[in-house]
This record gives C-alpha cells, sequence and structure tokens, in this order.
C-alpha cells in the first residue's frame, strides 16, 4: 500500500517531468472544452473534455500542494497553482454555464475580428497607388510629394 509521504516523495522527485507535461495538458484540454462548447459541440463530447481537464488541473493543483505542504513558497509554486484553478474555474463555467461562455466566446471573436478588419488596407487608399519611383532616370520630386487632397500615414 502507498503512503502519503511515498506519494508525495515522488512528486518532488519528479517535479520538471511532472510540470512540463501537466502544464500543457491544462492549457491544451482547457482550451479544448472552450473551443467544444463554442462550436457547440454535443454534450456528451463537452462532459469528456471537462473531465479529463478537470482531472489534470486538480493533479497540478495536488503536486504544487505537495510543495507547499514541506514549505517552498516560491514564484514558481504560486504560478502552477494558478494556472491549476483558472484551468478548473473554465472547466466549471464550461460544465454548469455552457450558454453564456458560448456567448462570451463569440463575442470576444468578434471583436477581435472586427479590429482585424479595421487593420486591412482599404483599396481606395491613395498611398497604395502611387507609381514606383525609377532607378535608371531622373526624378522629377514635385510628382512624389503629398498632395493637398490626399492624407498621409503617420
Amino acid at each position: 500500500m502507498l503512503s502519503l509521504n511515498a506519494l508525495l516523495d515522488f512528486s518532488r522527485c519528479n517535479c520538471v517531468g511532472i510540470c512540463a507535461s501537466l502544464v500543457p495538458i491544462n492549457i491544451l484540454s482547457t482550451a479544448l472544452t472552450v473551443y467544444k462548447v463554442s462550436r457547440d459541440h454535443s454534450p456528451r463530447s463537452i462532459r469528456a473534455s471537462i473531465g479529463f481537464s478537470s482531472l489534470a488541473a486538480v493533479l497540478l493543483a495536488l503536486h504544487d500542494l505537495s510543495w507547499l505542504i514541506i514549505g517552498v513558497i516560491m514564484a514558481p509554486t504560486y504560478i502552477l497553482f494558478t494556472i491549476a484553478v483558472v484551468c478548473l474555474s473554465f472547466n466549471a463555467w464550461a460544465g454548469f454555464h455552457p450558454r453564456s461562455m458560448r456567448q462570451t466566446v463569440l463575442a470576444i471573436v468578434s471583436y477581435c475580428w472586427q479590429g482585424l478588419m479595421m487593420l486591412r488596407p482599404s483599396k481606395a487608399d491613395p498611398l497604395l497607388n502611387l507609381d514606383p519611383i525609377p532607378l535608371n532616370s531622373t526624378v522629377d520630386i514635385r510628382r512624389y510629394q503629398p498632395q493637398p487632397g490626399i492624407r498621409t500615414r503617420r
């Protein structure tokens, strides 16, 4: 039978491997859960994703608590614990109120898409229609000066 001390020692001795696997698993599986909720997948698929993500987050929190038990108080301890809590809270949100999560994710994606569309240059932008300056001939500088009716970028 395994004792608690043996599990805690195993957790601390294999910290790099545990953290190197649990952190990406937490982030990716929680992102998959949010994606499934936002794309309106089947409830069974969403519950399976929530269960796996929550298990990974609880394992990360327990691993982090093994360090807190012996008194290791450092920035990575708090960062890992924060990752676990954030992933658990997103999974709880997806499980208890998927409709509000879906509306929030779709609103954020919509605002981001509108912001990206504003960054695209329009076809009527006069700065895009300039002729290239010829390299081999003399250049009339007045031709390439900004004209009063055309706005310039700053």
